[in-house]
């Protein structure tokens, strides 16, 4: 990836603020705005700012404080749903029972729907309106279609169609609303997936993009700007749960960015963890794997952490691996009694609830500890990238897709919680 030369050039031309879209991997210009990977080598597409004209806003909301490293050119398309501002704070009680001293922890638990997710809506919806974008489709299993889903029904002028497997329904956090379509697919990720762009296809909406949608990278990238702004001393380490690596591509760019910006004076050891029943980055890491070949793709994902549950991130491995190699980090996977037993540590030593993802990053970092991979004076932050939504509501209304049915509407029936079976 060549974010620093690319980030050098822009900034070395004089442009005066605002930024491009490039691919990161062969430095073209993109073919237009709403591109968000490369029409010559597929590579992903992304916003690269003028790092010598940002300057970072004293205000409330994350999204004008960091405007000059969004991706929205104009501050009147902002919208901000109240996410960010999240605490980051010293986990002392945690860090002396297990070695880590110097332990600090962002918690993205506190945002609206209890998830980081939140940040892609503000920041995605915000472009994708001033895209002129009336009509998207997504496909989750439940944190950032519950987001987008509370964002859109804020906001006029965009409806979407949430796509999300049918074992899932119950990581839909939102009631009915008439912006909002919800479709239940009856298989697993890459069905869902499949099912969206048919729709996408079929209505002419816009597809929200996933991995490569770069507004979701610039606003999980905020998490990091902020938890590197709140810090008493920049981190040594960084620890985040992936799944594809969304957040821990944009926390890695925003890393690059502060660097160049004087604001870190090195880049931190990017560590992506996963949960050993879906754990196809890390096999692939652990032989020196420059991409995920059909031995590591895991057919039946497995694990308490259900947000990261991709058992095939063969589009989004070569970023997370580069981002990782690159900052001297490296892919790992901890089991489920280790995600278990921190998760409850936690709660005990500082009294916070976090999900089975925002648990699996910091069990990477215990055990990283325990083997004597991470020095005891090591400053480290570790992204707790959200808690559980215990009784909160979900669509009432859905459509229940059969994806062995092709076809316009095919293999569609209109659905209540009653249909569910």
């Amino acid at each position: 990836m060549h974010y620093e030369k690319l980030m050098r050039d822009w900034s070395g031309a004089g442009r005066g603020g605002g930024f491009a879209l490039a691919c990161i991997v062969c430095g073209r210009a993109a073919e237009n705005d709403r591109a968000s990977r490369c029409g010559h080598c597929g590579g992903a597409v992304d916003a690269i700012h003028d790092i010598g004209a940002v300057s970072l806003d004293p205000g409330p909301s994350p999204l004008r404080r960091y405007f000059d490293l969004l991706p929205v050119r104009r501050r009147k398309n902002l919208f901000w749903f109240g996410d960010g501002n999240t605490p980051c704070h010293a986990a002392e009680g945690f860090g002396r029972r297990t070695g880590l001293p110097h332990l600090f922890l962002k918690n993205e638990s506190t945002n609206p729907t209890r998830s980081t997710k939140d940040r892609i809506a503000s920041v995605a919806l915000s472009r994708f309106s001033e895209l002129g974008v009336g009509h998207l489709v997504t496909a989750s299993t439940g944190n950032s279609s519950t987001a987008y889903a509370r964002g859109v029904q804020l906001i006029d002028g965009i409806e979407m169609a949430l796509f999300c497997g049918r074992g899932y329904h119950h990581r839909l956090n939102y009631p009915d609303h008439p912006t909002v379509a919800t479709h239940l697919v009856d298989g697993d990720g890459p069905a869902v997936a499949a099912a969206a762009r048919r729709f996408a296809e079929r209505t002419g909406a816009v597809c929200e993009g996933g991995f490569f949608n770069l507004a979701r990278r610039e606003g999980l990238k905020l998490a990091y700007l902020e938890a590197f702004d709140q810090l008493p001393e920049p981190p040594d380490y960084v620890f985040q749960a992936v799944g594809s690596g969304t957040g821990l591509l944009g926390g890695y760019k925003g890393a690059v960015e502060y660097r160049l910006l004087g604001r870190l004076p090195a880049l931190p050891r990017f560590m992506a963890v996963q949960q050993e029943g879906c754990a196809p980055m890390a096999a692939a890491f652990r032989e020196g794997a420059l991409s995920i070949e059909p031995r590591h793709i895991v057919a039946a994902p497995r694990g308490p952490a259900e947000a990261i549950l991709c058992g095939d991130p063969a589009a989004s491995y070569p970023y997370v691996r580069h981002a990782c190699r690159t900052s001297g980090g490296r892919i790992l996977a901890v089991g489920t009694d280790e995600i278990r037993a921190v998760r409850d540590l936690l709660e005990e030593t500082e009294g916070i609830q976090v999900c089975h993802s925002s648990a699996t990053a910091l069990a990477g970092a215990v055990r990283m500890r325990r083997e004597g991979g991470l020095p005891a004076r090591a400053r480290v932050l570790v992204n707790l990238t959200g808690g559980d939504r215990v009784g909160w509501p979900t669509p009432q209304r859905f459509t229940v897709v059969d994806p062995r049915v092709r076809g316009a509407g095919a293999g569609v029936r209109s659905g209540a919680r009653g249909d569910e079976g």
